[in-house]
């Protein structure tokens, strides 16, 4: 899978940079529904503002499953990770997984997470 150059930025500043992130996270988390073979309407992508530690997240949520990308201040690039959770609403669900976005740009790296997720979210294939 190929990562798009925002994913590996610092921290955008202007308003330009921030749209090309939130277009090209909510790219990558369509993939992966679609690699996970979910219908449009099993699952939901949303962005919120964890104001706290100042970090946008963009977030695929499932009934089971919950995938988040995370670009925090300061920090050179995303942060991935996915949990179980018992339905949409549920914002806390189980640990994070981290996932190294390094390995998501090889092939057998991006297949080996698809797996895993599809087997966290319930799902054969």
């Amino acid at each position: 899978m190929k990562l798009p150059k925002s994913f590996f930025a610092p921290f955008p500043d202007n308003p330009a940079a921030c749209q090309d992130l939130r277009r090209d996270a909510c790219r990558v988390l369509r993939r992966f529904a679609g690699d996970m073979a979910l219908r449009p309407r099993d699952y939901t992508i949303r962005e919120h503002r964890q104001r706290r530690r100042d970090v946008n997240v963009f977030a695929l949520q499932t009934d089971s499953l919950l995938i988040e990308i995370q670009h925090p201040p300061g920090a050179e690039g995303i942060r991935m990770s996915y949990r179980t959770c018992r339905g949409r609403n549920d914002m806390a669900g189980g640990r994070d997984n981290t996932v190294s976005v390094e390995s998501l740009a090889t092939q057998c790296g991006y297949a080996e997470l698809v797996s895993t997720l599809r087997a966290v979210a319930g799902r054969r294939g």
